[in-house]
C-alpha cells in the first residue's frame, strides 16, 4: 500500500495538470512555487516534485530567478505539436482501418454517440460538456493505444497534453464538440467499409480544423 507522502505527491501533481487543463494557470503565465503551494494547499517538496515531472511533459519551464513559466502557446509551438500528431494518428488510423474487427469499429461509434446523446440532452451542462471533452480526446487516444505501441503512446500523450493546455487557452475545447464528434462517426464510417484513404483524408482534415482553432484563424463554429 502507498505511503502517505507518496500519495500526496501524487495528489498534488494531479491537481496541478488539472488546474493547467482547467485553464486556471495561462499560457506564458509566470508563478512562483510559493504561489503553487498555496494555490494547491501543499507543501513545498511535493510542489517541487509535481514541477519536475511537468517540466519533463514539457507543460511548464522552470526559470532561474524568474520562476515557473506555463509553456507559451506560440504559432510555431502549435504547428510543431500538430504536424506531429498528424504524423502519428495518420498511422494509427490506417493501421486502424486495416485490423479492428467490425466489433471493434462499432465500440467506438457507439461511444461518440453515446457522447452526442448526451449533449443533445444537456446541451448547457458543463459538467456533461467537460465529459464528452474528455470522451474527445480518449477517441483519439484509442486510435493510437490499437496499435499496442507503449514507445508511440507515450509520446502521444505527452504531446496531446501540450494541445490540450494550448486549446484551453484559447477558450475552444467546449464550444465545438458537436460538430468534432459527428465528424468523429464520419472517420469511423470509412473504416467500417474499409476505406482507408476516405479514414485518413477525414480525419486530416479533422485534425487541420483543429489546428486552425488554435492558430486563432478559423472561427469556433
Amino acid at each position: 500500500m502507498p505511503s502517505a507522502t507518496k500519495m500526496l505527491r501524487a495528489d498534488v501533481y494531479d491537481q496541478l495538470k488539472d488546474r493547467l487543463f482547467a485553464g486556471e494557470l495561462r499560457s506564458g503565465q509566470f508563478v512562483s512555487q510559493r504561489e503553487l503551494t498555496a494555490l494547491l494547499g501543499a507543501t513545498l517538496n511535493p510542489v517541487r516534485e509535481a514541477l519536475r515531472k511537468l517540466e519533463a511533459e514539457g507543460l511548464i519551464n522552470v526559470y532561474a530567478q524568474r520562476g515557473i513559466q506555463i509553456v507559451e502557446a506560440k504559432p510555431k509551438a502549435i504547428n510543431d505539436a500538430y504536424d506531429y500528431r498528424l504524423l502519428l494518428e495518420t498511422n494509427a488510423i490506417r493501421h486502424f482501418v486495416a485490423t479492428a474487427r467490425p466489433e471493434q469499429v462499432q465500440k467506438m461509434i457507439q461511444n461518440v454517440e453515446k457522447a452526442l446523446a448526451a449533449l443533445k440532452k444537456s446541451p448547457a451542462d458543463q459538467a456533461v460538456r467537460v465529459r464528452v471533452l474528455d470522451a474527445d480526446y480518449q477517441f483519439h487516444k484509442d486510435l493510437i493505444d490499437f496499435q499496442g505501441n507503449e514507445i508511440i503512446s507515450k509520446h502521444y500523450s505527452l504531446n496531446a497534453a501540450r494541445l490540450r493546455l494550448f486549446r484551453v487557452n484559447i477558450g475552444e475545447p467546449l464550444q465545438r464538440l458537436d460538430l468534432a464528434a459527428k465528424e468523429h462517426l464520419g472517420i469511423l464510417a470509412a473504416c467500417r467499409h474499409g476505406d482507408v484513404e476516405t479514414a485518413v483524408a477525414r480525419l486530416s482534415a479533422h485534425i487541420q480544423i483543429s489546428r486552425e482553432h488554435s492558430l486563432g484563424i478559423r472561427p469556433v463554429r
